[in-house]
């Protein structure tokens, strides 16, 4: 790995010249000699993440040499990893290719799988309800029209089924950060079943 290439690479992308910044990312890329360079490289790159505007890194950068350390610790079941996965969610979904491999997960899931294999791990609750909220959040701006699940309104079915995960959100936050927005969601989705009667 040459190192100077991604200097480089930085350097001119911050002077806005894209040929010599398309250049030294392929140069950075084409420098490193096997997997071990590229696990050392991605975490100590990934702590000091520079992603662009919105939330994510360079896709040959991600696809050649972040990716393949993700995959690996994401199989491996190595918590830390995979909150990168989780956190680099916005790189997954502009590449189908590399989603497609982790057969198309949620940032949720990932996180949830992640506290299936430690349910103490206080980084791994904080992702996860923030998460869960903005999840919530979506679902619910519309109100008082409707309850969102993806594109479409929630069925009477779906609300029951989003009702039951309610006492999981408020076992987790536990400082009660959530609470009152937990609470209105869950009225919201009460109101919300009466409606389908």
């Amino acid at each position: 790995m040459n190192i100077e290439y991604f200097n480089e690479y930085i350097k001119n992308k911050n002077m806005g010249i894209k040929t010599k910044t398309k250049e030294y990312v392929h140069k950075f890329i084409q420098s490193f000699e096997n997997y071990h360079e590229k696990e050392l490289w991605t975490m100590e790159y990934l702590p000091t993440l520079q992603h662009n505007h919105n939330k994510r890194i360079r896709n040959e950068l991600f696809e050649a040499l972040i990716f393949p350390v993700l995959l690996n610790g994401y199989n491996n079941k190595n918590i830390s990893v995979m909150i990168w996965l989780v956190k680099l969610e916005q790189n997954l979904i502009q590449n189908q290719k590399l989603w497609k491999i982790i057969n198309y997960k949620s940032s949720i899931q990932i996180i949830r799988e992640c506290y299936d294999l430690d349910p103490n791990n206080t980084e791994v609750i904080d992702i996860y309800l923030e998460l869960k909220i903005q999840w919530i959040a979506y679902s619910i701006h519309e109100w008082p029209s409707g309850i969102l699940i993806g594109m479409n309104g929630a069925t009477a079915e779906q609300c029951k089924e989003l009702v039951k995960e309610l006492p999981f959100l408020y076992k987790l936050d536990t400082k009660n950060k959530y609470k009152a927005y937990i609470m209105d969601y869950e009225n919201k989705l009460h109101d919300y079943i009466i409606r389908f009667r």
